[in-house]
């Protein structure tokens, strides 16, 4: 997979994500990274963010680039907390090209069970830590031209979303966001994309998911292609978003999930 992309594809570009201490955000911006491109993160744990990029500085240098890595603390449902990161990335890197809305939260519970706090904090950072980000970043973007957004939703923004009422709301919303900023930020010259992953096997959706090896086998069940995603699979779909062979595309959402939202076979087959 490594090779699929060539090297120094974003070589003078530089990438901003939301999340990106951990997961996928962390694995897409180290491949960002390894092809060239200067990285900035965000998440609101300093510690994390710390240790995330000097992996993504490691990755990059491990593959001859000068990476330069800005990290700091941010909250995407507190607008000048995203403020702050937007400035001192500025400062440090003088330009964004890419900005990849990777925050989420989500938590399984009955739709009745989940209490008014509950649904805004999974809400808040879904659909509205997404438009916070977007809105943060427009100014810079706009005058940038030929930037590139990237959101991280979900399947489950297409479907029904039992047990993930709040997660599947956020998701729907951000598909939403995704065409019509496409359409109203084409003429500033910034493409809007998302990709949509199914279920992923990443450290922070085995705890609060499918922590079940049962549950886990469940899910990998209806997968039409017999496995759960992997933030690799993910970062994949974002490279090719933002790469020069999706520059005809905006208001798009590449679906990354195995066949997973698809009818699957009969059981009896």
């Amino acid at each position: 997979m490594r090779q699929t992309f060539a090297p120094g594809l974003f070589a003078g570009k530089s990438v901003a994500v939301t999340g990106g201490g951990s997961g996928i955000g962390l694995f897409t911006a180290r491949r960002f990274a390894e092809l060239g491109a200067n990285v900035s993160i965000c998440g609101r744990r300093a510690e994390v963010l710390e240790r995330a990029a000097r992996d993504i500085e490691t990755a990059g240098r491990a593959a001859g680039h000068a990476t330069r890595v800005v990290h700091r603390a941010a909250d995407t449902k507190k607008p000048e907390t995203l403020a702050e990161w937007r400035d001192t990335t500025l400062a440090e890197l003088r330009g964004v090209d890419v900005l990849l809305c990777n925050a989420g939260a989500n938590f399984l519970a009955p739709a009745a069970s989940i209490s008014p706090n509950g649904f805004a904090t999974v809400v808040g950072t879904v659909l509205n830590g997404t438009w916070n980000t977007l809105h943060c970043w427009f100014p810079h973007l706009s005058e940038r031209g030929e930037a590139v957004v990237v959101l991280n939703a979900g399947t489950n923004g297409f479907t029904a979303s039992p047990l993930m009422a709040h997660s599947g709301a956020g998701k729907a919303g951000m598909l939403n966001l995704t065409q019509t900023l496409a359409v109203e930020w084409a003429p500033c010259g910034i493409r809007v994309n998302a990709i949509a992953p199914g279920p992923v096997d990443t450290e922070g959706a085995n705890a609060r998911l499918w922590a079940d090896p049962e549950a886990r086998k469940r899910v990998t069940k209806h997968v039409p292609l017999g496995r759960m995603g992997t933030s690799e699979d993910c970062a994949n779909g974002m490279l090719f978003l933002c790469s020069p062979a999706a520059s005809f595309m905006t208001g798009a959402t590449l679906v990354v999930d195995g066949g997973n939202c698809l009818k699957a076979l009969p059981e009896l087959l």
